[in-house]
């Protein structure tokens, strides 16, 4: 049964600049039951498309065609007030940030039970109870009805989310980056409620995601959308073994594969094209690698290439052909937008960082890249805080308490090699990055850098700290000042270390520039933060970290705000500077088949304590501690072949503010056992570069394994 029809849709918004046609002459149908994934890069539609569906435009949005039919009504034809009671009770949506959509001074509970009583017209303790069945149906306590926003984790507060687009039963869901910047046991859990209610509800889901790898794990059909058309529609499993656009070639390649990792993620280079001129011919032909003369001359229509698969694509006949030359990263490299990215002193655009010639390699500025040894060295580094106490605590009944951040840990690293942290939200990454950085002044250890150990720098050796280590922030938008240009950004750092020469300064940013692939650097001096997409952004943010030419990087989730494409890029562009710098890298990250292609060695923390330190083969293909395999098999891969093993480990990290005397992951740990809740686990050496805090091993080596180890969940 149909239950949704889009028929020549057409958006355009209205700016200052002129009219954008943002969404032209769609045509998608859905059906009963079915799961659509909408993907695509950002700018492609897919947002207003899904706004236009509900009739939610900005005020300069406007629908200029076309027709959406919703169980045989037109929606564009309905009153304000019809579409009013049809939204909720027909059509629910789980929007993308769900912290934005709970009121942070009200109960949740109250706001879930609002909903039912005003829209669903319960009276009060119907929707009592029906939001009690509600919290239990996304796997909440009912408890929780009682807590604020600020009390849920980030995976609650989307459950919470869920629960309220479902309170009026609807026969469609549209789901907005459900799972985007979740970590990875959270973005696996949101899933399993999406894939429990599926079957329990019969529901119809529309997933709007750039995210490939949870639409091959949720989705039954795909639909991708570029330049505000759609380009290709088919089922996930033919999607998936035989795409049939250049752009879906482009977006699989790449998307990092945890089972079958690769040796270089394809980058599309270039850019959608500017709506407000839309071409006449192919919008992707820019960008394609297979592009001919026809393309540039002709605009492909929507036609069937194989039974209920359709792309818009001239070249579509020659697909079977196409699908095996995509796999080559220089095919990539020759599209007309790789050209014209290229600077303008004649190189190619294909002169990757990693492709360089041994004598085209940067030497280190510093002069300490060539000495042996470690460069950096941690010795039981600890981190706490003191919080509650003081007098309006005392007014308030609460106790002080103290969060244990960050617990022992030790590590080193050697010039020019790369560590990742990886685990969930609240583990201690990104404060154990701070204190290398002495953002954070430790509670207790020490960090040897150099052979100084930190926590005594005079203010000279400060300085001079100060330069050879540098952190990339998380998020671009708030890592550059909004009212400076790039070449002022970039050249604050260098006046702060000394540089008085202005040509010597701008000499320094323009190679800096250019070695972060933003070309031609001339171009981009003068342009403020708002003028530049995100991946340009991020690009700007490593090349403020490299402009002293470092010998320490941490990089806090570098790409975890970006589209797959420029993600590739960005971390293509960081693997070979690291290498070509000799660069040694901490990258933080919850995403282990990132950490997997950039990292040497991969450590996993929990609680704040290291729980396992390897290399990053070794931990993916055979992890040891409980929690590595429970990472591991949450990672959604892009194969729907491939399902995601079930977790064994229990729901919730408990809060930091007690101190561990036995196991730290004993309360979610299905193989604990008695020794585990009063003695801590020893540090048992796997291998001679590989170590595990765990119990199961040592006297207890043999112990069964809690999930499948990567190779085998492969076919």
């Amino acid at each position: 049964m149909t239950l949704l029809e889009i028929r020549d849709l057409s958006v355009i918004y209205r700016t200052q600049q002129g009219t954008v046609q943002a969404v032209e002459r769609v045509a998608l149908d859905m059906y009963q039951a079915q799961h659509l994934g909408l993907i695509g890069e950002s700018g492609c539609g897919k947002t207003t498309l899904l706004r236009a569906l509900i009739r939610v435009l900005p005020r300069n949005g406007k629908i200029t065609s076309g027709q959406i039919l919703f169980k045989g009504r037109d929606l564009l034809a309905l009153s304000e007030r019809e579409m009013r009671q049809l939204r909720w009770r027909e059509i629910a949506m789980i929007p993308q940030a769900s912290m934005d959509s709970l009121n942070p001074v009200q109960r949740v509970g109250r706001q879930l039970e609002e909903l039912l009583t005003v829209r669903g017209k319960l009276d009060r303790a119907a929707a009592r109870r029906r939001a009690v069945e509600l919290f239990e149906l996304v796997g909440l306590d009912a408890e929780r009805l009682e807590h604020y926003p600020h009390e849920f984790s980030g995976g609650m507060k989307q459950r919470a989310v869920i629960a309220m687009a479902l309170a009026l039963q609807p026969s469609l869901l549209i789901a907005d980056e459900p799972v985007t910047a979740l970590d990875v046991i959270v973005q696996y859990q949101v899933l399993e409620v999406l894939k429990q209610l599926e079957h329990e509800l019969n529901l119809t889901i529309l997933l709007i995601t750039h995210d490939i790898s949870v639409v091959a794990q949720l989705c039954d059909s795909v639909a991708v959308m570029y330049a505000g058309q759609i380009v290709e529609r088919t089922s996930a499993e033919r999607f998936f073994a035989a795409p049939g656009h250049p752009y879906s070639l482009g977006l699989q390649h790449a998307f990092p594969h945890l089972i079958r990792p690769k040796d270089y993620l394809i980058s599309i280079e270039g850019y959608p094209p500017d709506l407000h001129h839309p071409p006449q011919a192919c919008r992707f032909a820019q960008r394609c690698p297979f592009a001919e003369a026809r393309c540039h001359e002709m605009s492909p229509a929507l036609q069937e290439i194989a039974p209920q698969h359709w792309a818009a694509c001239l070249r579509a006949p020659e697909m079977d052909s196409l699908r095996q030359q995509a796999g080559d990263p220089a095919i990539w490299l020759k599209t007309e937008a790789a050209r014209q990215y290229a600077n303008g002193n004649g190189r190619s655009a294909g002169v990757d960082r990693q492709h360089r010639q041994p004598g085209m390699v940067l030497s280190s500025v510093n002069g300490h890249a060539a000495a042996n040894g470690p460069l950096l060295e941690v010795h039981a580094l600890s981190k706490r805080y003191h919080i509650g106490g003081g007098l309006a605590g005392l007014l308030r009944g609460q106790k002080p308490q103290t969060v244990y951040a960050v617990n022992q840990v030790s590590f080193s690293l050697r010039r020019g090699e790369s560590l990742g942290l990886a685990g969930e939200s609240g583990c201690g990454k990104t404060t154990t990055g701070k204190l290398l950085v002495k953002l954070l002044e430790p509670s207790a250890g020490q960090i040897v850098f150099d052979g100084q150990d930190t926590t005594t720098l005079s203010r000279s050796a400060l300085h001079e700290f100060r330069r050879r280590v540098q952190l990339m922030f998380q998020n671009p938008f708030e890592a550059l000042n909004p009212r400076f240009t790039l070449h002022r950004s970039l050249a604050e750092p260098l006046i702060i270390h000394g540089w008085r020469d202005k040509a010597r300064r701008r000499e320094r940013i323009i190679e800096t520039l250019d070695y972060v692939n933003l070309r031609p650097a001339e171009a981009f001096l003068d342009k403020y933060p708002h003028q530049l997409s995100g991946g340009q952004l991020q690009r700007v943010v490593l090349a403020r970290a490299l402009v002293l030419r470092p010998d320490l990087l941490v990089a806090d989730e570098p790409v975890s705000m970006l589209d797959v494409s420029v993600r590739a890029g960005i971390l293509n562009t960081m693997k070979g500077l690291a290498r070509e710098l000799g660069l040694t890298t901490v990258y933080i990250s919850h995403d282990l088949s990132l950490l997997q292609y950039t990292c040497e060695r991969i450590a996993i923390m929990y609680l704040g304590h290291m729980v396992e330190i390897g290399p990053a083969q070794d931990i993916i293909s055979q992890p040891r501690h409980p929690y590595t395999q429970a990472l591991i098999a949450a990672v959604p891969v892009p194969d729907p072949t491939l399902p995601n093993p079930p977790l064994r480990i229990r729901e919730g990290v408990p809060r930091p503010t007690r101190q561990i005397t036995g196991c730290p992951f004993v309360e979610r740990c299905p193989e604990a056992m008695e020794v585990c809740r009063t003695v801590f686990p020893p540090a048992i050496a796997v291998s001679a570069q590989h170590q595990v805090l765990c119990h199961l091993y040592g006297e207890n080596a043999g112990s069964p394994r809690l999930a499948q180890p990567v190779e085998e969940r492969a076919p």
